[in-house]
């Protein structure tokens, strides 16, 4: 089971696009993975033959796992293959010669390190697994892969085309990175009551678990501030109107968020105190707005990114986030679009939600909450007037932007929708 996803645990096969007996080339997709985000398709490394499915449609293994064998053409596969090749207690294998101590007393949760190799080549016993063209990047590059044999992160420790940039990075063969410090010690939670005997109780689904995890630890390791505003959508509603109708029989048409997006984009870009994230005790400067939508699914959310946002016009943005949604209730969604978003839209105004405060994606430093626009009494130039108002929540990641900065980049969001032509320059 590839790592197909930064948080991935787990991965269910959704279904197999090949069967027992089926050859396939460098880059066929084989499968599609269900992971904590999305659903992932999964590629070939090299080209050979599926000689045994081990992990079927619908069933779940681990990061690393076995799933399935693949070899030459007619090669026989032992009846101790996959599943029944588990290793057993060493108690009950005294054939086998006992590893040295320090490696039998390594932590389980401590990463194999990779040790120097004099001579160049892998530990006895070890095959050096490695993707044709992670091969060929590390010839070019004059990196020996072989201390890395068995270390990989594709299927078997198979050395892949990340692992080879990673290594190219950081200037050569390196031990894989420390895990995370442990989180400090708290004082024990409260028992959860047992649920009632009517109650159902139901497992999270790996996208459930992720969203949980990440939003636990996002809300209480981030120092969320909060400022809110009311816009007047009059205009942008007009424009809208007037938009859609021209584009009527073309099979576009522009949603009111699609101008949400387009401002925010744009606003960005004008306010790089209020764009920048707070990574390892430094603030990275993003060069572009890269704007998540968050997409509501039956069960779970997930939010792709429209990257490059700010370069992009309205009706491009509008088709790119239909087609982006639309495949996200699908799952057809791949890793790419959902990666390396720099702001986030999450809007429940369809919902007839009023106002709310939306949690912050890290490492993004900010998102926007978005309200229903409603018509209301308010005064104009003296007036009482009926206007389309729309009220907002920017959610700040104090330690990246101050709350001057969050305000000042609302009050352009404000003033590029309530100008809405603007939107269109």
């Amino acid at each position: 089971m590839p790592r197909l996803s930064d948080t991935m645990e787990q991965g269910t096969i959704g279904r197999w696009l090949v069967k027992e007996g089926d050859s396939f080339s460098e880059g066929d997709v084989l499968a599609e993975i269900e992971t904590d985000k999305a659903l992932m398709e999964l590629q070939a490394y090299d080209a050979a033959t599926m000689l045994r499915i081990l992990v079927n449609d619908g069933e779940t293994a681990d990061l690393g796992a076995p799933i399935a064998i693949v070899g030459d053409a007619g090669e026989e596969v032992a009846a101790t293959d996959g599943k029944a090749e588990q290793p057993e207690p060493a108690a009950e294998k005294p054939q086998e010669e006992p590893e040295p101590a320090p490696k039998a007393e390594q932590a389980a949760d401590q990463p194999a390190q990779a040790e120097p190799v004099p001579n160049g080549k892998p530990a006895a016993g070890t095959t050096l697994k490695v993707s044709p063209i992670a091969r060929k990047m590390a010839d070019q590059a004059g990196i020996d892969l072989a201390p890395l044999a068995g270390r990989g992160s594709g299927p078997e420790g198979r050395i892949v085309k990340a692992d080879v940039e990673r290594l190219i990075a950081g200037g050569g063969v390196a031990a894989p990175p420390a895990p995370a410090p442990a989180a400090p010690q708290q004082a024990p939670a409260a028992p959860a009551a047992a649920p009632a005997a009517e109650d159902e109780v139901r497992d999270l689904s790996p996208m459930l678990k992720a969203v949980a995890q990440r939003m636990g630890q996002s809300k209480s390791t981030v120092p969320h501030f909060y400022v809110e505003s009311e816009i007047d959508m009059t205009r942008a509603m007009e424009m809208r109107s007037e938009l859609n109708a021209g584009l009527d029989g073309t099979g576009e048409k522009l949603s009111v968020n699609d101008l949400i997006v387009r401002a925010c984009a744009i606003a960005l870009m004008e306010h790089p105190q209020a764009h920048r994230s707070y990574v390892d005790g430094k603030h990275v400067y993003h060069a572009h707005a890269n704007v998540g939508i968050a997409v509501a699914l039956d069960d779970g959310l997930i939010v792709p990114v429209v990257k490059e946002a700010d370069t992009k016009s309205v009706r491009r943005l509008s088709t790119e986030a239909r087609d982006l949604a639309v495949r996200a209730r699908e799952g057809r969604l791949k890793q790419r679009e959902i990666e390396g978003g720099t702001f986030t839209v999450s809007n429940l105004g369809m919902l007839d939600v009023a106002t709310f405060a939306a949690i912050i994606n890290p490492p993004e430093s900010a998102i926007l909450a978005v309200g229903a626009t409603t018509p209301r009494p308010v005064v104009v130039d003296g007036q009482i007037a009926v206007r389309q108002i729309m009220r907002v929540t920017l959610s700040c990641d104090h330690r990246a932007c101050s709350g001057a900065d969050g305000a000042r980049l609302l009050q352009t969001i404000k003033r590029y929708l309530q100008a809405p032509s603007l939107l269109l320059a």
